[in-house]
C-alpha cells in the first residue's frame, strides 16, 4: 500500500498497470473499482477513510472521503463523482457542483476512469482547479498526490481543529466578560465582529486580479438582418461565457421588441418604466442623459451583466431619430468612455434607423447565422451593409467571423453543403478575406434548453441552480455552455491575442 506524499520511482508504472484495467465499454462500477479504489490506496488512504453511496440532503455520492472527527465540527473533505468512461465529464460538472455544496465538501474529483477534474468548493462557489488526461496525470502524479493524499487531508483536519480550538477560547473570553453585564446582547455582537483566524480574499480576487493598465475594449454589433438566427440568445450567453472568463460586459438592447431584456429577466414596462428607470430611448434622445444612468446590473451568484434595456417605444422613435442632427452617432458619442471589456449591441434583424446607430458605435462586428439556405443567402446583405457602413465612418468596420447557431447535429451531410454554400455567398460577395467561418467546436446546437433558459429570463449559466430543470436538462445545458465558453475564448483571442 502506498502511503507516502512523494512519487515513488513506480508510482508510473503502477498508474499504467491500474489505467489499463477499463476500456472504453466499461461500465461505470468498473471506473470504482478498477480506478477510483486504487488511486485511493496510491493517495494513502485505507478502505476506513471512505464510504461509498452516502446519502446526503436527498444526494447520494459515490464516494465521501474523510471522516468527521467527532470532536470537530467540520464538513466532508472530497466526494468522488464516478462517470462510466463513454460519458464527457463536462457534462456533469453542475452535479458534482451540487453535491458539492449540499455537503459542504473542500475538494471534488469528477472522473471517467479517462479524465480526471479536480474542483474546489469556497463559499459555497466551486472552481474547477484542474483536469488531467490518463496521460498527463502518470506525468504530473506528484502534484495530484499532494491535493488529494490523506497527508494533506490530516494537515487540513489539524489546523482546522487547532482553529476552531482558538475561536472557542476567544469566545470563552467574550462570555467571561459579558456574564458580568447587565444584557447578553452585546455578546453576540462582539462575536460578530471577532477576528477571523485566516482572512481569505474571495474567489473574483483570486480569478480576476484587479489592474491599473487601461482596459482594451471592443463594442460589438451582433448583426444580421434575417430574423431567427438566434441572434439575442447568442448575445446573452456569449455575455454570460465573456463574464464568466473574467471580462466586464455591458450589453445593449436597442431593438423595440426587447427579446434581449426580457431574456435577461427585465420587464420593461414593470422593472424599467413603472420604477422610473431610464431606457435605450432616452440614452438616445436626451443629450444630459450618460450610459450610467441607464444601465442595470443583473446578477446570479457570481454572474453579472450590465445591460442597457430597451422599450417598446423605441419603434415610434424612427421619424423623431432622423430629426435628430447626426442622429448615426448618438450611441458612438455614448460610448467613448465606459469601463467595460466588451460591449454587445443587439440591434434588430433589419436595416433601419437604429441598426446604423448601432454600426456606427461599433468597433467591429459578429454575424450569428444558422446553416440553412435563406439565412446563409443573408449574409450577402450583411456584407453590403458593412462596405456602407464603413464609407461613413471612414474607418474600417471589421467582421469579427461568422458564428454558427441552432445547427442540427444529426444532419451532417446537409450542414456540410450549407458551409460550402455559405463560402460561395462570401466569395460572391467579396467578402472572403473579410469575414471568416468560426471554428466547429463553436457552433451553438439546437436543444430545446437554450429557449427555456431564455424564456425564463436568465443566461444558460443559471441553469446550474434552477431546481425546476429536470437532470436532463442540465446536462444538455451543459453541453451548449461548452460551446459557448469556446465561442468566448475564440472570440477573446482573436481580439485581445489572450
Amino acid at each position: 500500500m502506498h502511503r507516502g506524499a512523494k512519487m515513488t520511482a513506480d508510482s508510473s508504472s503502477t498508474l499504467q498497470d491500474i489505467f489499463k484495467a477499463i476500456t472504453l465499454n466499461s461500465s461505470e462500477s468498473d471506473v470504482e473499482k478498477k480506478i477510483v479504489i486504487p488511486l485511493l490506496l496510491t493517495l494513502g488512504y485505507t478502505s476506513a477513510d471512505w464510504q461509498t453511496q452516502v446519502v446526503i440532503l436527498q444526494s447520494k455520492l459515490d464516494f465521501l472521503v474523510g471522516q468527521s472527527d467527532s470532536a470537530l465540527i467540520t464538513t466532508p473533505y472530497l466526494i468522488i463523482e464516478v462517470k462510466a468512461p463513454n460519458k464527457n465529464i463536462a457534462h456533469s460538472v453542475w452535479q458534482i457542483n451540487n453535491y458539492m455544496r449540499r455537503a459542504g465538501a473542500v475538494l471534488g474529483l469528477l472522473t471517467n476512469g479517462y479524465d480526471f477534474c479536480i474542483l474546489y468548493n469556497y463559499e459555497e462557489k466551486i472552481t474547477q482547479i484542474v483536469e488531467y488526461s490518463q496521460a498527463t496525470l502518470i506525468h504530473q502524479y506528484k502534484i495530484f498526490h499532494k491535493i488529494l493524499s490523506k497527508k494533506t487531508y490530516l494537515h487540513y483536519t489539524a489546523t482546522l481543529y487547532k482553529n476552531q480550538q482558538q475561536i472557542r477560547l476567544h469566545f470563552l473570553k467574550l462570555i467571561s466578560q459579558t456574564v458580568q453585564q447587565e444584557h447578553m446582547l452585546g455578546l453576540f455582537n462582539k462575536a460578530k465582529t471577532s477576528p477571523t483566524q485566516i482572512q481569505q480574499p474571495s474567489e473574483k480576487e483570486i480569478l480576476v486580479p484587479e489592474t491599473k493598465e487601461e482596459r482594451k475594449s471592443m463594442i460589438i454589433t451582433v448583426f444580421n438582418n434575417k430574423g431567427g438566427v438566434g441572434k439575442t440568445t447568442t448575445t446573452i450567453n456569449l455575455a454570460a461565457a465573456l463574464n464568466k472568463l473574467g471580462k466586464r460586459v455591458l450589453l445593449i438592447d436597442i431593438d423595440a421588441q426587447a427579446n434581449l431584456t426580457t431574456g435577461l429577466g427585465i420587464d420593461p414596462l414593470e422593472d424599467v418604466e413603472q420604477q422610473g428607470k431610464k431606457d435605450i430611448t432616452h440614452l438616445l434622445l436626451e443629450p444630459r442623459t450618460k450610459l450610467e444612468d441607464v444601465v442595470i446590473t443583473k446578477q446570479w451568484g457570481e454572474l453579472e451583466l450590465h445591460v442597457v434595456p430597451s422599450h417598446i417605444r423605441l419603434g415610434r422613435m424612427e421619424t423623431t431619430l432622423n430629426q435628430t442632427v447626426d442622429s448615426d452617432r448618438l450611441l458612438a458619442k455614448k460610448l467613448k468612455k465606459h469601463d467595460y471589456d466588451y460591449v454587445l449591441i443587439d440591434p434588430p434583424p433589419s436595416f433601419g434607423k437604429v441598426n446604423g446607430i448601432s454600426l456606427m458605435a461599433s468597433s467591429a462586428i459578429l454575424i450569428p447565422t444558422q446553416l440553412s439556405a435563406y439565412a446563409i443567402r443573408a449574409l450577402e446583405y450583411v456584407l453590403d451593409r458593412t462596405n456602407e457602413v464603413e464609407q461613413l465612418k471612414d474607418e474600417p468596420l471589421p467582421i469579427l467571423g461568422i458564428a454558427v447557431s441552432m445547427y442540427d447535429q444529426k444532419s451532417s451531410n446537409y450542414n456540410k453543403s450549407m458551409v460550402v454554400r455559405l463560402f460561395e455567398i462570401l466569395e460572391k460577395s467579396g467578402g472572403s478575406n473579410k469575414a471568416e467561418l468560426f471554428p466547429e467546436s463553436t457552433w451553438i446546437p439546437r436543444l430545446n434548453i437554450v429557449s427555456i433558459s431564455q424564456d425564463k429570463g436568465y443566461p444558460l449559466y443559471q441553469g446550474e441552480f434552477d431546481e425546476r430543470l429536470a437532470s436532463q436538462e442540465k446536462e444538455a445545458a451543459q453541453k451548449v455552455l461548452e460551446r459557448y465558453t469556446n465561442l468566448a475564448s475564440h472570440l477573446i483571442k482573436i481580439t485581445t491575442g489572450e
